[in-house]
């Protein structure tokens, strides 16, 4: 009876192991918001990212590296960060937050492409380029790519247009990545698909590309993952799905992903609120909610 007891409790932590919990999030521009003139809320973004419980999340809108490199190591015990040098127009630097006992970094690289054409392969021109890294799972020693991802904003036919052509780039980069020997890559981040709710042309060519580069997305049923003004002065703001994690086949282990929206998303249920209603992770740390896909 005692071995069978043991064999369980390996097989029980085995399993544990085995699971893998991926997140994204975009952080409004931490730590000053100079359009809103609002400092990030600290220990709301400490309570939110403590209480989502991943291994991995990826993370946009960092204007201030230092300090946010800093928060992490002060507040986040266990786990590190690594985040791009370049940032866009904007200086909005992306990247990854790990747990170091899960995970190993073995590489880091941009993709510049997405900063779009007539950058002049500037660092803080165009749009964020896509933040990659390899990482290692410590206890199987498994690798998998990571993509980060911030693509341009907007519902203009300019924006959907650029957008359209980063659909392209992240399809030919996936393809790339799986062609190197590591079918194992998931995609994340602020894809600003405005046309999604609506099932629009960009949600159409959006789809088309995470079929044709073999990716599922895990956050197509999550409800919403950002608010916005909903386009009338009424006090009252309105749900939209801009962010995404997306996973190849193999990623997945052929199972399904239990995926979660959190903050204000999660505390109204995705329904039209006011800021009141939003609370503080509206009003102090991002428009954006957190949202996470455990695997395996």
């Amino acid at each position: 009876m005692k071995w069978i007891l043991g064999f369980a409790a390996l097989l029980s932590v085995s399993l544990a192991q085995a699971a893998l919990t991926l997140g994204t999030y975009n952080i409004r521009n931490f730590d000053y918001d100079e359009r809103e003139r609002i400092n990030t809320n600290k220990p709301a973004l400490e309570s939110i990212l403590k209480g989502l419980r991943f291994d991995l999340l990826g993370v946009n809108e960092i204007n201030n590296v230092a300090e946010f490199n800093s928060f992490i190591g002060r507040r986040m015990v266990g786990y590190d960060v690594t985040l791009s040098n370049c940032g866009g127009a904007h200086g909005q630097h992306l990247g990854f937050v790990y747990n170091k006992a899960k995970l190993k970094l073995v590489s880091f690289t941009e993709e510049m492409q997405f900063s779009g054409e007539g950058n002049g392969g500037g660092c803080f021109a165009g749009s964020r380029p896509a933040a990659v890294g390899l990482f290692e799972e410590i206890s199987t020693r498994e690798r998998f790519y990571a993509i980060q991802l911030h693509l341009k904003s907007g519902s203009n036919a300019d924006s959907i247009q650029k957008r359209t052509r980063q659909y392209q780039q992240l399809q030919q980069l996936v393809k790339k990545l799986v062609a190197s020997g590591v079918a194992n890559v998931v995609a994340m981040g602020d894809m600003n698909t405005t046309g999604y709710v609506l099932r629009d042309e960009d949600y159409k060519r959006f789809t088309t590309m995470v079929t044709n580069a073999g990716l599922n997305d895990l956050s197509k049923n999550i409800g919403c993952s950002a608010y916005w003004w909903g386009g009338s002065e009424d006090g009252i703001e309105s749900p939209s799905l801009l962010d995404h994690v997306l996973a190849t086949g193999p990623m997945l282990k052929n199972k399904p992903a239990a995926s979660t929206v959190g903050a204000h998303c999660k505390a109204v249920s995705c329904r039209e609120a006011s800021p009141a209603q939003l609370g503080v992770s509206y009003t102090g740390v991002s428009d954006h909610c957190p949202q996470t896909a455990t695997i395996r």
